[in-house]
Protein backbone atom coordinates (compact mmCIF):
# COMPACT_ATOMS: atom_id res chain seq x y z
CA UNK A 1 0.00 0.00 0.00
CA UNK A 2 2.65 2.03 0.31
CA UNK A 3 4.69 1.95 -2.72
CA UNK A 4 1.13 2.77 -3.87
CA UNK A 5 0.40 5.53 -2.20
CA UNK A 6 4.48 6.78 -3.26
CA UNK A 7 3.71 6.00 -6.68
CA UNK A 8 0.37 8.19 -6.74
CA UNK A 9 2.39 10.77 -5.53
CA UNK A 10 5.39 10.74 -7.35
CA UNK A 11 2.84 10.83 -10.49
CA UNK A 12 0.70 14.07 -9.38
CA UNK A 13 3.80 16.10 -9.13
CA UNK A 14 4.83 15.14 -12.66
CA UNK A 15 1.59 15.88 -13.80
CA UNK A 16 1.65 19.50 -12.02
CA UNK A 17 4.79 20.05 -13.17
CA UNK A 18 3.69 19.25 -16.84
CA UNK A 19 0.79 21.34 -16.37
CA UNK A 20 2.55 24.39 -15.17
CA UNK A 21 4.96 24.16 -18.58
CA UNK A 22 1.93 23.91 -20.40
CA UNK A 23 0.22 26.94 -19.18
CA UNK A 24 3.83 28.43 -19.26
CA UNK A 25 4.16 27.61 -22.78
CA UNK A 26 1.02 29.05 -23.76
CA UNK A 27 1.74 32.29 -21.87
CA UNK A 28 4.92 33.48 -23.27
CA UNK A 29 5.43 31.36 -26.75
CA UNK A 30 4.27 33.06 -29.82
CA UNK A 31 1.51 31.08 -32.14
CA UNK A 32 2.86 28.73 -34.73
CA UNK A 33 2.85 24.84 -35.93
CA UNK A 34 6.40 24.26 -33.22
CA UNK A 35 3.77 25.68 -30.33
CA UNK A 36 1.07 23.50 -31.00
CA UNK A 37 3.17 20.15 -31.28
CA UNK A 38 5.08 20.86 -27.36
CA UNK A 39 1.23 21.35 -26.62
CA UNK A 40 0.01 18.03 -28.03
CA UNK A 41 3.15 16.31 -26.92
CA UNK A 42 2.66 18.00 -22.87
CA UNK A 43 -1.54 16.84 -23.91
CA UNK A 44 -0.61 13.40 -24.52
CA UNK A 45 1.55 12.81 -21.40
CA UNK A 46 -1.25 14.15 -19.39
CA UNK A 47 -3.41 11.44 -20.53
CA UNK A 48 -0.24 8.91 -19.49
CA UNK A 49 -0.33 10.49 -15.93
CA UNK A 50 -3.94 10.36 -15.74
CA UNK A 51 -4.43 6.43 -16.59
CA UNK A 52 -1.71 5.75 -14.19
CA UNK A 53 -3.40 7.08 -11.75
CA UNK A 54 -6.52 5.53 -12.88
CA UNK A 55 -4.94 1.96 -12.68
CA UNK A 56 -3.32 2.98 -9.31
CA UNK A 57 -6.54 3.66 -7.72
CA UNK A 58 -8.22 0.76 -9.07
CA UNK A 59 -5.77 -1.40 -6.11
CA UNK A 60 -6.57 0.92 -3.37
CA UNK A 61 -10.17 2.15 -4.29
CA UNK A 62 -12.07 -0.26 -6.42
CA UNK A 63 -9.73 -3.07 -5.90
CA UNK A 64 -10.09 -5.07 -9.15
CA UNK A 65 -14.28 -5.17 -8.65
CA UNK A 66 -14.86 -2.31 -11.00
CA UNK A 67 -14.28 -3.61 -14.86
CA UNK A 68 -15.72 -0.56 -16.60
CA UNK A 69 -12.97 1.70 -14.36
CA UNK A 70 -10.57 -0.70 -14.93
CA UNK A 71 -10.84 -0.89 -19.13
CA UNK A 72 -10.90 3.05 -19.06
CA UNK A 73 -7.67 3.63 -17.02
CA UNK A 74 -5.67 0.64 -19.66
CA UNK A 75 -7.26 1.92 -22.79
CA UNK A 76 -6.04 5.84 -21.94
CA UNK A 77 -2.92 4.14 -21.25
CA UNK A 78 -2.32 2.35 -24.31
CA UNK A 79 -3.38 5.75 -26.40
CA UNK A 80 -1.13 7.92 -24.71
CA UNK A 81 2.13 4.79 -24.85
CA UNK A 82 1.62 5.39 -29.08
CA UNK A 83 0.56 8.95 -28.77
CA UNK A 84 3.97 9.74 -26.62
CA UNK A 85 6.08 8.18 -29.18
CA UNK A 86 4.51 9.52 -32.42
CA UNK A 87 4.63 13.40 -31.26
CA UNK A 88 7.64 13.00 -29.86
CA UNK A 89 8.82 11.72 -33.60
CA UNK A 90 6.97 14.53 -35.52
CA UNK A 91 7.98 17.15 -33.22
CA UNK A 92 11.69 16.07 -33.55
CA UNK A 93 11.87 15.93 -37.48
CA UNK A 94 10.19 19.38 -37.21
CA UNK A 95 12.97 20.74 -34.52
CA UNK A 96 16.07 19.40 -36.36
CA UNK A 97 14.61 20.04 -39.86
CA UNK A 98 15.39 16.47 -40.75
CA UNK A 99 14.91 15.36 -44.63
CA UNK A 100 15.15 11.60 -44.38
CA UNK A 101 11.29 11.83 -43.63
CA UNK A 102 8.83 13.82 -45.55
CA UNK A 103 7.46 15.60 -43.00
CA UNK A 104 3.86 15.88 -44.32
CA UNK A 105 3.78 12.17 -45.33
CA UNK A 106 4.79 11.61 -42.11
CA UNK A 107 1.89 13.79 -40.50
CA UNK A 108 -0.55 11.76 -42.79
CA UNK A 109 1.19 8.18 -41.40
CA UNK A 110 1.05 9.44 -37.46
CA UNK A 111 -2.14 10.26 -37.99
CA UNK A 112 -3.38 7.40 -39.69
CA UNK A 113 -1.57 5.12 -36.76
CA UNK A 114 -3.16 7.34 -33.97
CA UNK A 115 -6.42 6.56 -35.77
CA UNK A 116 -6.11 2.86 -35.73
CA UNK A 117 -5.08 2.55 -32.56
CA UNK A 118 -7.58 4.55 -31.02
CA UNK A 119 -10.43 2.07 -32.81
CA UNK A 120 -8.58 -0.59 -31.69
CA UNK A 121 -8.09 0.41 -28.14
CA UNK A 122 -12.12 1.74 -27.64
CA UNK A 123 -13.38 -1.44 -29.31
CA UNK A 124 -11.11 -3.70 -27.02
CA UNK A 125 -13.97 -4.40 -24.54
CA UNK A 126 -16.12 -6.20 -27.19
CA UNK A 127 -13.25 -7.79 -28.90
CA UNK A 128 -10.25 -8.72 -26.40
CA UNK A 129 -7.82 -8.10 -29.26
CA UNK A 130 -6.04 -5.89 -26.77
CA UNK A 131 -6.61 -7.02 -23.30
CA UNK A 132 -9.88 -8.22 -21.40
CA UNK A 133 -11.05 -9.35 -17.75
CA UNK A 134 -12.39 -12.55 -17.19
CA UNK A 135 -15.44 -12.76 -14.90
CA UNK A 136 -12.71 -13.50 -11.52
CA UNK A 137 -11.48 -10.26 -12.84
CA UNK A 138 -8.38 -11.56 -14.59
CA UNK A 139 -6.33 -9.38 -16.51
CA UNK A 140 -5.68 -11.59 -19.93
CA UNK A 141 -3.50 -10.05 -22.69
CA UNK A 142 -5.16 -10.34 -26.26
CA UNK A 143 -3.25 -11.33 -29.59
CA UNK A 144 -2.59 -7.75 -30.32
CA UNK A 145 -1.19 -6.75 -26.71
CA UNK A 146 2.14 -6.21 -27.85
CA UNK A 147 1.18 -3.71 -30.97
CA UNK A 148 1.38 -0.76 -29.04
CA UNK A 149 5.03 -1.39 -27.42
CA UNK A 150 5.35 -2.94 -31.03
CA UNK A 151 4.44 0.49 -32.99
CA UNK A 152 6.51 3.21 -30.27
CA UNK A 153 9.72 1.05 -30.62
CA UNK A 154 9.03 2.01 -34.34
CA UNK A 155 8.85 5.23 -34.00
CA UNK A 156 11.98 5.19 -31.45
CA UNK A 157 14.19 3.64 -34.17
CA UNK A 158 13.04 6.34 -36.55
CA UNK A 159 13.91 8.92 -33.77
CA UNK A 160 17.35 7.79 -33.17
CA UNK A 161 17.57 8.21 -36.81
CA UNK A 162 16.81 11.58 -37.42
CA UNK A 163 19.06 12.64 -34.01
CA UNK A 164 22.21 10.46 -35.75
CA UNK A 165 21.76 11.42 -39.57
CA UNK A 166 21.94 15.44 -38.09
CA UNK A 167 24.68 14.99 -35.41
CA UNK A 168 26.18 13.52 -38.51
CA UNK A 169 25.46 16.59 -41.23
CA UNK A 170 25.39 19.68 -38.93
CA UNK A 171 28.09 21.67 -39.57
CA UNK A 172 27.17 23.72 -36.32
CA UNK A 173 28.17 22.67 -32.99
CA UNK A 174 25.09 24.23 -31.54
CA UNK A 175 23.17 22.03 -33.49
CA UNK A 176 24.92 19.04 -33.00
CA UNK A 177 24.48 19.89 -29.22
CA UNK A 178 20.83 20.51 -29.70
CA UNK A 179 20.89 16.66 -31.75
CA UNK A 180 22.74 15.44 -27.98
CA UNK A 181 20.07 16.92 -26.55
CA UNK A 182 17.36 14.38 -27.67
CA UNK A 183 19.43 11.96 -26.57
CA UNK A 184 18.65 12.47 -23.37
CA UNK A 185 15.16 13.23 -23.87
CA UNK A 186 15.07 10.08 -24.97
CA UNK A 187 16.80 6.97 -23.15
CA UNK A 188 16.21 9.30 -19.41
CA UNK A 189 12.88 7.98 -19.32
CA UNK A 190 13.47 4.50 -20.63
CA UNK A 191 16.25 4.61 -17.69
CA UNK A 192 13.74 5.66 -15.52
CA UNK A 193 11.66 2.94 -16.41
CA UNK A 194 14.28 0.16 -16.27
CA UNK A 195 15.43 1.24 -12.60
CA UNK A 196 11.85 1.93 -11.58
CA UNK A 197 10.89 -2.01 -12.42
CA UNK A 198 14.16 -3.00 -11.38
CA UNK A 199 14.21 -2.13 -7.88
CA UNK A 200 10.47 -1.32 -7.98
CA UNK A 201 11.16 2.65 -6.98
CA UNK A 202 8.20 4.97 -8.55
CA UNK A 203 10.47 7.10 -10.72
CA UNK A 204 9.75 6.90 -14.15
CA UNK A 205 6.58 9.78 -14.28
CA UNK A 206 8.50 12.24 -12.47
CA UNK A 207 11.83 11.44 -14.21
CA UNK A 208 9.63 12.18 -17.71
CA UNK A 209 8.15 15.23 -16.43
CA UNK A 210 12.01 16.47 -15.06
CA UNK A 211 13.36 15.38 -18.30
CA UNK A 212 10.77 17.67 -20.30
CA UNK A 213 11.52 20.27 -17.77
CA UNK A 214 15.42 20.23 -18.23
CA UNK A 215 15.44 20.30 -22.26
CA UNK A 216 12.31 22.83 -22.16
CA UNK A 217 14.74 25.80 -20.15
CA UNK A 218 17.34 24.50 -22.60
CA UNK A 219 15.15 25.40 -25.62
CA UNK A 220 13.75 28.48 -24.35
CA UNK A 221 17.60 29.47 -23.73
CA UNK A 222 18.98 28.86 -27.01
CA UNK A 223 15.66 30.98 -28.70
CA UNK A 224 15.91 28.21 -31.17
CA UNK A 225 12.80 28.64 -32.94
CA UNK A 226 12.23 32.71 -31.60
CA UNK A 227 14.01 36.15 -32.58
CA UNK A 228 15.38 37.29 -29.34
CA UNK A 229 14.32 40.81 -30.00
CA UNK A 230 10.86 40.98 -30.60
CA UNK A 231 9.92 37.02 -29.36
CA UNK A 232 8.48 36.72 -32.90
CA UNK A 233 8.78 33.18 -34.76
CA UNK A 234 12.60 33.22 -36.74
CA UNK A 235 13.32 33.12 -40.00
CA UNK A 236 14.51 29.34 -40.01
CA UNK A 237 11.22 28.09 -38.22
CA UNK A 238 9.33 30.66 -41.16
CA UNK A 239 10.90 28.84 -43.36
CA UNK A 240 9.27 25.34 -42.32
CA UNK A 241 5.77 26.60 -41.47
CA UNK A 242 5.81 28.10 -44.92
CA UNK A 243 6.48 25.29 -46.64
CA UNK A 244 4.22 23.13 -44.50
CA UNK A 245 1.27 26.13 -45.43
CA UNK A 246 2.39 25.82 -49.14
CA UNK A 247 1.91 21.78 -48.86
CA UNK A 248 -2.13 22.19 -47.82
CA UNK A 249 -4.74 21.17 -49.67
CA UNK A 250 -6.31 24.73 -49.21
CA UNK A 251 -2.81 26.54 -50.21
CA UNK A 252 -4.37 28.36 -52.95
CA UNK A 253 -5.89 30.79 -50.29
CA UNK A 254 -3.00 31.12 -48.85
CA UNK A 255 -1.45 34.51 -49.15
CA UNK A 256 1.87 36.05 -47.85
CA UNK A 257 2.29 39.97 -46.05
CA UNK A 258 6.01 41.16 -46.64
CA UNK A 259 6.17 44.47 -44.45
CA UNK A 260 8.87 46.84 -43.77
CA UNK A 261 9.93 49.78 -41.49
CA UNK A 262 10.17 53.08 -43.55
CA UNK A 263 12.70 55.04 -42.87
CA UNK A 264 14.35 52.73 -40.43
CA UNK A 265 17.97 53.82 -41.18
CA UNK A 266 16.70 57.43 -40.54
CA UNK A 267 15.04 56.26 -37.33
CA UNK A 268 18.70 54.40 -36.09
CA UNK A 269 20.56 57.69 -37.21
CA UNK A 270 18.15 60.24 -35.60
CA UNK A 271 17.16 58.47 -32.47
CA UNK A 272 19.30 55.81 -31.77
CA UNK A 273 19.65 51.98 -32.09
CA UNK A 274 17.81 51.45 -28.90
CA UNK A 275 15.00 53.53 -30.07
CA UNK A 276 15.24 51.91 -33.64
CA UNK A 277 15.19 48.12 -31.52
CA UNK A 278 11.85 49.94 -29.47
CA UNK A 279 10.21 50.29 -32.74
CA UNK A 280 10.81 47.18 -33.96
CA UNK A 281 9.29 45.63 -30.90
CA UNK A 282 6.37 48.10 -31.40
CA UNK A 283 5.59 46.25 -35.44
CA UNK A 284 6.30 42.86 -33.91
CA UNK A 285 3.37 44.16 -31.18
CA UNK A 286 1.32 44.84 -33.53
CA UNK A 287 1.58 42.32 -35.84
CA UNK A 288 0.81 39.99 -32.48
CA UNK A 289 -2.33 41.64 -31.67
CA UNK A 290 -3.91 41.59 -35.56
CA UNK A 291 -3.11 37.65 -36.07
CA UNK A 292 -4.07 36.32 -33.40
CA UNK A 293 -7.41 34.84 -33.77
CA UNK A 294 -6.10 33.58 -36.76
CA UNK A 295 -5.48 30.06 -38.21
CA UNK A 296 -3.02 28.49 -39.99
CA UNK A 297 -1.06 31.27 -39.61
CA UNK A 298 2.70 31.87 -38.95
CA UNK A 299 4.48 35.26 -38.04
CA UNK A 300 8.00 35.97 -38.09
CA UNK A 301 11.30 38.39 -38.25
CA UNK A 302 12.67 38.00 -41.39
CA UNK A 303 15.51 39.66 -40.76
CA UNK A 304 16.34 43.56 -39.88
CA UNK A 305 13.64 45.37 -40.45
CA UNK A 306 11.51 42.96 -42.07
CA UNK A 307 8.54 40.76 -41.07
CA UNK A 308 6.49 38.26 -42.61
CA UNK A 309 2.58 37.47 -42.14
CA UNK A 310 1.11 33.93 -44.23
CA UNK A 311 -2.07 32.35 -43.60
CA UNK A 312 -5.19 31.03 -45.02
CA UNK A 313 -7.71 33.15 -46.29
CA UNK A 314 -11.16 32.68 -44.78
CA UNK A 315 -12.60 35.23 -47.43
CA UNK A 316 -11.15 37.00 -50.55
CA UNK A 317 -9.24 40.15 -49.58
CA UNK A 318 -8.51 38.90 -45.70
CA UNK A 319 -5.27 40.07 -46.72
CA UNK A 320 -5.95 43.47 -47.58
CA UNK A 321 -8.15 43.74 -44.62
CA UNK A 322 -5.36 42.48 -42.19
CA UNK A 323 -2.84 44.74 -43.37
CA UNK A 324 -5.04 47.64 -42.88
CA UNK A 325 -5.49 46.69 -39.41
CA UNK A 326 -1.86 46.20 -38.47
CA UNK A 327 -1.45 49.72 -40.11
CA UNK A 328 -3.70 51.21 -37.52
CA UNK A 329 -3.02 49.20 -34.72
CA UNK A 330 1.04 50.25 -35.13
CA UNK A 331 -0.22 53.87 -34.99
CA UNK A 332 -2.05 53.21 -32.15
CA UNK A 333 0.83 51.65 -30.20
CA UNK A 334 2.78 54.70 -31.11
CA UNK A 335 0.41 56.97 -29.52
CA UNK A 336 0.03 54.82 -26.46
CA UNK A 337 3.94 54.64 -25.73
CA UNK A 338 4.30 58.09 -26.71
CA UNK A 339 7.00 56.43 -28.76
CA UNK A 340 10.09 59.32 -30.04
CA UNK A 341 10.02 57.59 -33.39
CA UNK A 342 6.01 57.03 -35.20
CA UNK A 343 7.68 54.18 -36.91
CA UNK A 344 5.53 53.30 -39.77
CA UNK A 345 5.52 49.99 -42.27
CA UNK A 346 4.88 49.29 -45.85
CA UNK A 347 3.21 45.83 -46.64
CA UNK A 348 3.34 43.75 -49.75
CA UNK A 349 0.84 41.48 -50.65
CA UNK A 350 1.06 38.33 -52.66
CA UNK A 351 -1.41 35.43 -52.78
CA UNK A 352 -0.10 32.13 -53.10
CA UNK A 353 0.75 30.70 -57.33
CA UNK A 354 1.07 26.86 -58.42
CA UNK A 355 4.37 28.53 -59.80
CA UNK A 356 6.10 28.91 -56.26
CA UNK A 357 7.56 25.66 -55.78
CA UNK A 358 9.74 26.57 -52.72
CA UNK A 359 8.75 29.53 -49.70
CA UNK A 360 11.88 31.42 -51.24
CA UNK A 361 10.30 31.58 -54.53
CA UNK A 362 6.81 32.52 -52.29
CA UNK A 363 8.81 35.49 -50.61
CA UNK A 364 10.45 36.76 -53.39
CA UNK A 365 6.96 37.48 -55.20
CA UNK A 366 5.97 39.35 -52.16
CA UNK A 367 9.11 41.15 -51.67
CA UNK A 368 8.49 42.18 -55.26
CA UNK A 369 5.20 43.73 -54.23
CA UNK A 370 6.70 45.55 -51.36
CA UNK A 371 9.08 47.47 -53.94
CA UNK A 372 6.39 48.57 -56.07
CA UNK A 373 4.35 49.93 -52.89
CA UNK A 374 8.13 51.54 -51.62
CA UNK A 375 8.10 52.98 -55.10
CA UNK A 376 4.37 54.05 -54.95
CA UNK A 377 4.62 55.17 -51.57
CA UNK A 378 1.08 53.52 -50.71
CA UNK A 379 0.80 52.06 -46.93
CA UNK A 380 -0.98 48.80 -48.95
CA UNK A 381 -1.51 47.24 -51.44
CA UNK A 382 -2.34 43.91 -53.42
CA UNK A 383 -0.76 43.15 -56.38
CA UNK A 384 -1.80 39.86 -58.31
Amino acid sequence: MAIIIAKIEETIIAYVIMLILGFHIILTTKKSRLQGKVLSYIGIVHLYYISYILTLLSFTVFKHNFKPYFYLSEIIKFISIIGISIFTFTTIIYLLHSKIFDKRLVEYIAAITLTISITLYVSTPFSGLIFKIDENMQYIRGPLYLFPYLISLVYYVFILMVIVNCIKTAYDKNEKKFAFMFIAFIMVPLVGQSVSRAVNVPILEISLAITFLIFYLDFSKRNVSTDSLTGLNNRRFLITDLYSLMKRKDRDKLVLLMIDANDFKKINDNFGHQEGDKSLIRIGQALEQCTYFLKHCTVARYGGDEFIIAFIERQNNDGRLIAYTITKTLEKINQEENAKSDVTISIGIENYKEEYLTPEEFIKAADDALYEIKKEKYTWKNFT
